[in-house]
C-alpha cells in the first residue's frame, strides 16, 4: 500500500501538479517553475530521464550527464504542460507567444505530417487547425490494462487523447487496423498525422533501412505506402528549442514526395538533426540499443 501511494504521489506531482501550475502562471513564471523541479534529482520524470542519460552518451559527446538528465526532465514538463495550456485555452487555432510556427502548411489537403518522437508534438494539431485543416492521429492501441496500478497515469493519457481529438476534430486511428480508417481521412482532405520513428519492436512490419546517429537502422514505410496511395505528399514537422528563454520553433518543413526513393532517408536526416540539436528532447533513448540490434532482422513483409 505505502509503495501504491508513493507512486501515485509521484504522477500526481509530474503529470498534474507542476505542469498545472505553469499553465496558470504567466510563462516567464511558469517555465522558471518548470526548470526549478526539472533541476532536482529525483523529481518528475527522472526515471525516463536517468534511463536516457544511460544510452544517450555512448552514441553522442554528451558531458554532463546531470545537466543531460535536467533538460530531459524539463522537455516532459514542457510537454505535460502544453495539454494543460490547451485545455485552458479552448480555441482549436490558440497559440501561445512562446510557441513560433515557422513555415506552412499546404493550403489544402490531403497530405501526411510527418514527426518523430522528439520534442513536444501537441501543437501539430493546433498549426494545423489554425491553418484550417481537421486531422486524424495515427496511434499505437491503448487501454487501462496497460497500466497496471498506475490510474493516474492512465488518466492523464485518456485527457491527452480525448484533447487530441477536440484539437484534430478527427477520432484517432489506432494500430492495428487503422490502414482503411486513414485512406478515408485522406480521400476526404483531411490531414494524417503520424511519427516515423518507430523500432521494429513495435512497428514489427514494412520496415526499410535508414541511417540515423552513424547506426543502419530502420523506419516503417506504412505512412509512405498511404501516401502514395491517395497522392499526397509528406510534410514533415519538428519542434525546435531556446532552453534558456523557455521560447519554442514549431517548424513545418517543405513536402516531400512519397513516391520518392530517398524520402524515408530525408525524414531520417531531419531527425538526426534534431537528435543532434536537443538530444535530451528525443523520447526513445531507452529504445536505442535494441533498435540497433533489431533492425538487422527488420523485413519488409506486409
Amino acid at each position: 500500500m505505502l509503495r501504491f501511494l508513493k507512486n501515485q504521489f509521484a504522477d500526481a506531482w509530474q503529470f498534474f501538479l507542476v505542469p498545472g501550475i505553469a499553465a496558470l502562471l504567466p510563462w516567464r513564471m511558469g517555465y522558471r517553475w518548470l526548470r526549478w523541479c526539472s533541476r532536482r534529482a529525483g523529481s518528475a520524470f527522472d526515471e525516463s530521464a536517468r534511463a536516457a542519460a544511460a544510452v544517450a552518451p555512448q552514441f553522442l559527446p554528451i558531458v554532463d550527464i546531470e545537466a543531460f538528465a535536467a533538460r530531459m526532465r524539463l522537455v516532459w514538463l514542457i510537454d505535460a504542460t502544453d495539454l494543460f495550456l490547451s485545455l485552458l485555452h479552448r480555441s482549436r487555432g490558440w497559440r501561445p507567444q512562446q510557441v513560433e510556427r515557422v513555415g506552412e502548411w499546404p493550403a489544402q489537403g490531403p497530405f501526411i505530417a510527418a514527426g518523430f518522437h522528439h520534442g513536444n508534438g501537441h501543437w501539430v494539431f493546433k498549426t494545423l487547425a489554425e491553418a484550417g485543416h481537421d486531422s486524424m492521429l495515427v496511434s499505437a492501441r491503448w487501454s487501462r490494462a496497460d497500466y497496471p496500478g498506475l490510474p493516474l497515469r492512465y488518466a492523464y493519457g485518456r485527457l491527452r487523447g480525448n484533447d487530441v481529438e477536440r484539437l484534430s476534430a478527427c477520432p484517432i486511428a489506432y494500430r492495428p487496423g487503422a490502414k482503411a480508417q486513414l485512406a478515408e481521412a485522406l480521400r476526404e482532405g483531411n490531414v494524417v498525422v503520424g511519427v516515423i520513428d518507430m523500432p521494429p519492436r513495435l512497428a514489427p512490419r514494412g520496415q526499410q533501412p535508414v541511417r540515423l546517429l552513424n547506426q543502419t537502422v530502420s523506419f516503417p514505410v506504412g505512412l509512405l505506402e498511404l501516401a502514395r496511395a491517395a497522392n499526397a505528399p509528406i510534410v514533415p514537422y519538428w519542434m525546435e528549442y531556446d532552453f534558456d528563454t523557455g521560447m519554442r520553433r514549431s517548424v513545418i518543413g517543405k513536402p516531400l514526395e512519397a513516391s520518392a526513393p530517398e524520402t524515408l532517408q530525408a525524414l531520417a536526416e531531419l531527425l538526426d538533426q534534431a537528435i543532434r540539436r536537443t538530444p535530451e528532447a528525443w523520447f526513445f533513448w531507452p529504445e536505442w540499443p535494441q533498435w540497433i540490434a533489431d533492425a538487422a532482422g527488420a523485413t519488409t513483409a506486409d
